[in-house]
């Protein structure tokens, strides 16, 4: 849940140069990498209140992201509206991120991290869990692909009909589940 369906969200998949899975480098939008203020060490601390865990609901994910962007609000980041719907600090930052990187980097200690299964730099087993969990998602019908060298799961192909079959509650409940399943398994 964590992984694809926070990023699907945004409609940040497909043909758009951002991975599936939540990721962050200098501009996050709904992720939960380690960032560059934080450190690999830092995703791997279970005691860390911002550290998401493997199988987190959409509302504990939206519950860490909107500390987080509170905390951009609070360092000066406005928000954006677009046709009439509030885009909040992200979609300014992503409208305009040199001008706000000193504030999101101010935030940094704030970011939401990934689960550490979902991170192949913590967890040599990714990428085979990463096959996996595209198994389990292919054989109930989603169509999700892994693209070499990038991680998560990838809209495939990117139609706007996928885009849509996978953002359903149902294909939000399936990915959920193949990600816990498929990242739960020890090899």
């Amino acid at each position: 849940m964590v992984g694809i369906a926070a990023v699907l969200a945004l409609g940040a998949c497909g043909g758009d140069p951002e991975p599936a899975k939540p990721k962050v480098a200098a501009l996050p939008g709904k992720s939960a990498a380690p960032s560059a203020g934080a450190s690999a060490p830092a995703a791997a601390d279970a005691n860390d209140v911002r550290q998401l865990k493997l199988g987190a609901t959409e509302a504990e994910v939206d519950r860490a992201y909107d500390a987080y962007y509170a905390c951009w609000t609070a360092a000066g980041i406005p928000s954006t509206k677009i046709e009439g719907h509030d885009g909040g600090p992200l979609l300014t930052v992503k409208q305009n991120p040199k001008k706000y990187q000193k504030q999101v980097d101010s935030c940094a200690d704030k970011e939401p991290l990934n689960p550490p299964e979902l991170d192949p730099k913590l967890n040599p087993d990714y990428w085979d869990q990463l096959r996996d969990e595209q198994k389990c998602n292919r054989d109930k019908g989603l169509p999700l692909g892994i693209r070499k060298g990038q991680e998560g799961l990838w809209v495939e192909p990117p139609t706007d009909a996928n885009f849509r079959k996978v953002r359903t509650d149902e294909a939000t409940k399936i990915q959920h589940d193949c990600e816990k399943q498929a990242y739960s398994k020890k090899k």
